[in-house]
């Protein structure tokens, strides 16, 4: 089926390929010891698109991605948009046992990994209906069993396909795993006219121009590899980090001259600290009257997946400027359904730093109660959106995927008000979701790694306010008795036990041991009582 142009692009493979053309000679992505122009990614997408077609890859064909942060992401990212086939990407931190559940739900037919989590995956994967792999090329030679080497970059005096690919804006272009609340993550399915309006909302509400000098170190898996690509999209100058370091953060920031970067709260106060030491020393001073205390080539640092601290902020506005852009979004509404502008970034008005900001482009907001109705300003409920970058469905799951929308709106499943002016302030969540370090832990998935002790008997996972990491995960737990060898349940054998099943940012900071959980008159864990003396006084009850 042949699909015309519209003259505004509604796919991702419109986006890539008009910037290809327009930015061909500009820098595209940098690594410490790579550097790739648009020509070159658009020569490398060719190639990749080549290698999938003689696999017999087609249309709605499913490519997972698991790997660390490199530019191949981007690169197999172009390749897969522009042949109307469905990325799934999984997060190089998450359990395994989770990623080969959601390649194997997914049905991906193609896995593009690195050796060293493709080697640890393997495993996982079953062996008779495992996808096809293609691996990143290793820096010591070794290869995973089976797998075929990912088409490399071709040489010098290749021309590019200049070939416009035609995807269905319908059609399925992404397939993203929700953590499981109550039982296994559920797969979100989002169009490509869905995923383009998200790069385009994405390049407008987080001020990306062309030649940003961009610096990616949070997962290309997550937020941060859709602002990546945003960033393609635009014509940016994007380098990714294979993980995040304050020390070589700052450093990135003083020489390479980064003008726009992502960092969730946690990164961001400990580079705040060391900068803050910086100009206490009155190094890197700049002597412009009202402007920042360290001088930077610095203009934006987006931020979201967690609150900040209204004191943190005020802290980042005295070294930094008037740099900071909240978002707020979830994987059924990708990032951007509200942003907290630079322009609101004001000490002058605190209430505003504990908002996530208003509606963003082609966004409405609303507040609901149980039944679906909009309520009036400043009244309690929970926050729903309208957006082109909504879901399509919850693949195989047709109850949630009703029980998602409410007449078109999506439900987010967070609570909270919306004020006059349009500025949403989150409160709580519906589905005890916690977010630390910017990342979201399902309270359930941590409760179900900790039960499976012999020696617990019940538990409860809550969040608590952390002043790093936004929200810390903290466990409640009632022991069994010892059994006959006289074992004692102690914190360190308790998070030993959990942490096979658990990625890093899921595992508990604390445990607290107690005779029994409170409970409702419905006989539920009262979670709201075992949270509140950890937050009695919190200005931001969500975290």
């Amino acid at each position: 089926m042949v699909h015309e142009r519209s003259p505004v692009f509604t796919t991702p493979a419109e986006i890539y390929e008009h910037s290809f053309r327009i930015h061909s000679a500009l820098t595209a992505v940098r690594e410490d010891d790579r550097e790739f122009t648009y020509r070159d990614l658009w020569l490398w997408s060719d190639a990749v698109m080549e290698q999938l077609r003689q696999h017999s890859a087609s249309a709605g064909d499913v490519v997972g991605m698991f790997a660390g942060n490199r530019a191949e992401w981007l690169v197999v990212e172009s390749a897969v948009a522009r042949m109307g086939l469905v990325r799934t990407p999984a997060n190089h931190m998450s359990a395994l046992e989770t990623v080969a559940y959601q390649l194997a739900y997914a049905e991906a037919a193609f896995l593009v990994t690195d050796y060293d989590l493709g080697s640890a995956l393997l495993a996982h994967l079953d062996p008779e209906d495992q996808p096809v792999l293609l691996q990143l090329e290793d820096p010591a030679g070794r290869t995973l069993p089976d797998a075929i080497p990912l088409a490399p970059l071709p040489p010098p005096g290749t021309d590019p396909d200049r070939t416009e690919h035609s995807v269905d804006p319908e059609s399925r272009a992404g397939i993203y795993f929700t953590g499981g609340t109550t039982g296994r993550p559920k797969a979100v399915s989002h169009s490509a006219r869905s995923v383009a309006a998200a790069l385009y909302i994405q390049m407008v509400e987080a001020e990306i121009r062309p030649g940003e000098r961009m610096l990616i170190m949070t997962p290309l898996a997550h937020a941060g590899g859709s602002l990546a690509a945003a960033g393609i999209g635009r014509g940016a100058n994007v380098r990714v980090v294979d993980s995040f370091d304050a020390h070589r953060t700052v450093d990135l920031l003083l020489h390479d001259r980064t003008t726009w970067t992502f960092m969730v709260p946690t990164m961001i106060y400990r580079v705040l600290d060391l900068l803050d030491a910086r100009a206490a020393d009155g190094a890197a001073r700049s002597d412009g009257p009202g402007s920042a205390a360290v001088d930077l080539a610095l203009n934006t640092i987006v931020y979201g997946a967690a609150p900040m601290s209204p004191t943190r902020l005020v802290d980042g506005l005295r070294l930094l400027g008037p740099v900071f852009i909240q978002l707020f979004g979830q994987t059924e509404a990708p990032q951007f359904c509200t942003r907290l502008s630079k322009l609101d970034h004001d000490p002058n008005r605190p209430e505003l730093l504990a908002s996530c900001g208003n509606a963003t482009l082609f966004t409405d907001i609303a507040v609901t109660d149980d039944a679906g109705t909009h309520l009036p300003p400043g009244e309690f409920g929970e926050i729903t959106v309208r957006t082109p970058f909504a879901l399509t469905e919850y693949i195989g799951n047709p109850e949630a995927t009703a029980e998602k929308f409410w007449d078109g709106w999506v439900r987010t499943g967070d609570m909270g008000i919306v004020d006059d002016a349009g500025y949403v302030y989150l409160k709580d969540r519906k589905n005890d979701m916690i977010i630390s370090g910017g990342f979201n832990v399902y309270s359930r998935e941590v409760e179900d790694a900790l039960s499976s002790h012999p020696l617990v008997a019940q538990v409860a996972v809550i969040g608590v306010p952390h002043h790093d990491w936004g929200e810390a995960v903290h466990a409640v737990v009632v022991k069994r008795s010892a059994g006959t060898d006289g074992d004692e349940l102690t914190d360190e054998a308790l998070r030993t036990h959990a942490s096979s099943g658990l990625a890093r940012y899921a595992r508990p900071k604390s445990i607290e041991f107690t005779d029994s959980l409170p409970q409702t008159p419905f006989g539920k864990v009262d979670k709201k009582s075992l949270r509140a003396p950890h937050w009695e006084g919190a200005t931001r009850q969500i975290g």
